[in-house]
């Protein structure tokens, strides 16, 4: 039997449908693979900005920390503070808080699925870095609110008040310090993963800052 002479064109029209349906998914799998490469980029790149941003704030604010710290060691030991007005005169509570610390990058990178684009080494010191950061918030926020009530003192008894604001200094201080450390560390892995150099003695500035020194504003 003779095959009928349109059967011919029917098998190459149905590969070329084939091979067309075939290429299309090929290029719409292209074209995801491609949007989320600069999804997992444009995410990698404001982690870095963030991370940058917040070490900084902590470069700002730990010195300072650091000095307080060491007035209200000093004050505790002379006995100087007797009165509510005294404590807040020397030592003050809005000097005590901790600096802002941004998640933003943190935040869209959830919201928008990024995360599942960037590698388990990455996100595995992300998801670290920004644990920490939330413990830091959350302890802080109940250290302020532990030094608000002991400095509610009767006059004459300004230890109480004083040693919890030992403390907290203390908890902030080792907090921060242990903070910037792994911004540092998130950042490093960051620029190697973006190919990007880290800025010149990045990571050095509060490890050299003289811990004794107060700003001026602190100056009771």
């Amino acid at each position: 039997m003779r095959k009928p002479a349109w059967l011919a064109e029917v098998l190459v029209q149905s590969v070329m449908i084939v091979l067309s349906i075939l290429l299309a998914l090929w290029v719409d799998e292209w074209k995801q693979h491609r949007a989320e490469q600069q999804l997992a980029a444009v995410s990698l790149s404001n982690f870095l900005h963030e991370v940058q941003q917040n070490q900084a704030r902590l470069d700002d604010i730990l010195p300072y920390h650091r000095g307080v710290r060491s007035m209200v060691k000093e004050l505790e030991a002379g006995h100087t503070i007797r009165t509510p007005t005294d404590f807040e005169s020397a030592v003050g509570v809005d000097g005590l808080r901790p600096p802002f610390l941004l998640a933003t990058a943190w935040q869209t990178a959830v919201a928008t699925g990024a995360l599942q684009h960037i590698d388990y080494e990455t996100v595995s010191a992300l998801s670290l870095t920004y644990t920490l950061q939330d413990r830091f918030r959350e302890e802080s926020r109940s250290g302020i609110q532990s030094v608000l009530q002991a400095s509610n003192f009767q006059p004459g008894h300004a230890e109480g008040a004083l040693r919890s604001a030992d403390i907290f200094l203390n908890d902030v201080v080792t907090n921060e310090e242990e903070l910037r450390a792994t911004y540092a560390q998130a950042a490093r892995l960051l620029s190697r993963k973006l190919d990007v150099t880290p800025p010149p003695g990045a990571g050095d500035t509060a490890r050299h800052a003289d811990s004794s020194s107060l700003p001026s504003t602190a100056t009771p």
